[in-house]
């Protein structure tokens, strides 16, 4: 079952060669969310091969235009290719006039349902759900109202011990019964315990998004633990100040976050322009947390589905 975040564009601000402005599309289980919406993101779903007809849900972290200007061109295509499935757009505060102005003065007459959702940027909540995920919101520290995202994915029916199916000839009822984690009466009235008869469960996946951020320890406890954490590090930490300054991380910032979140894996992103070659970002940050990557435009990062022990 997939669990796969694709970087559509890594650049802040203005885009250079080879780095499109922030988007990332998140697929869980086929079903695929649109993260930040920068301008360009549109043809960087041409350019990886993304569904996007497939995508009923996009995240806003915060209306800053390196992460917003491409929404419009996007509802706008969905409408010109006749799309007929509600699209909902979660975001802090302002994004619905943004949008709604947007929409008015370029007269684009949706034949779709568009939900525009406002997230609190204050606190902590769960924003969306269904059978496979759950997506919550928490507070950043930027210049503006800025939300990060949190992914989790919801747990699965459990899997039969194939040789117990046989061993206590169990029917429908009772195999149906064991997968949603209860024990099983024999028809002798003898109950087996659930875990008895099914497969350890696997391990639950989870994705971070910290997008524009200064450091800060406030929201570690929301990612804690994270399979997969992306961080924004516009600057390396010789630009400390213009980092705090302009409410930016620095790679040694998203680094000392990951760690003490305890993240699984660090992607960096949101790279200022001035920097053209990215590897000393790279070792910079591992030199405080190991496991980190380059978040870099067509860039696949898959978290496997594994067995707990």
């Amino acid at each position: 079952m997939t669990f796969e975040l694709t970087i559509l564009g890594c650049s802040s601000a203005i885009p250079v060669k080879g780095r499109f402005l922030t988007s990332q599309i998140l697929n869980i289980r086929e079903g695929f969310f649109l993260i930040d919406c920068g301008e360009g993101t549109q043809y960087r779903m041409l350019d990886y091969k993304i569904p996007k007809s497939k995508i009923e849900n996009i995240f806003i972290s915060h209306l800053h235009g390196d992460h917003i200007y491409g929404l419009p061109g996007l509802i706008s295509s969905y409408n010109l290719n006749n799309r007929v499935k509600p699209l909902s757009i979660f975001g802090p505060i302002g994004l619905v006039p943004f949008l709604e102005n947007a929409l008015e003065y370029s007269y684009n007459h949706l034949g779709f349902d568009l939900n525009i959702i406002t997230v609190d940027h204050n606190k902590y909540s769960v924003v969306f759900e269904d059978d496979n995920v759950k997506i919550s919101a928490f507070p950043l520290k930027h210049r503006i109202p800025t939300v990060g995202y949190k992914f989790e994915e919801k747990s699965r029916l459990k899997n039969i011990k194939p040789e117990k199916i046989s061993e206590y000839n169990l029917d429908y009822n009772q195999i149906r019964s064991a997968k949603y984690g209860n024990d099983v009466v024999l028809k002798s009235g003898e109950i087996l315990k659930n875990s008895e008869v099914t497969l350890p469960p696997k391990h639950l996946r989870s994705y971070a998004y910290c997008s524009d951020t200064v450091y800060s320890e406030s929201y570690i406890q929301y990612i804690k633990n994270v399979d997969l954490l992306y961080h924004e590090s516009t600057y390396m930490s010789n630009m400390q100040e213009k980092a705090k300054l302009r409410g930016h991380s620095t790679t040694i910032d998203a680094a000392n976050i990951a760690k003490k979140a305890n993240a699984g894996k660090l992607i960096l992103g949101h790279y200022s322009s001035r920097y053209h070659d990215l590897d000393p970002l790279l070792q910079e940050a591992r030199s405080i947390f190991k496991n980190t990557e380059l978040g870099l435009d067509g860039q696949n990062y898959n978290i496997e589905l594994i067995e707990n022990e």
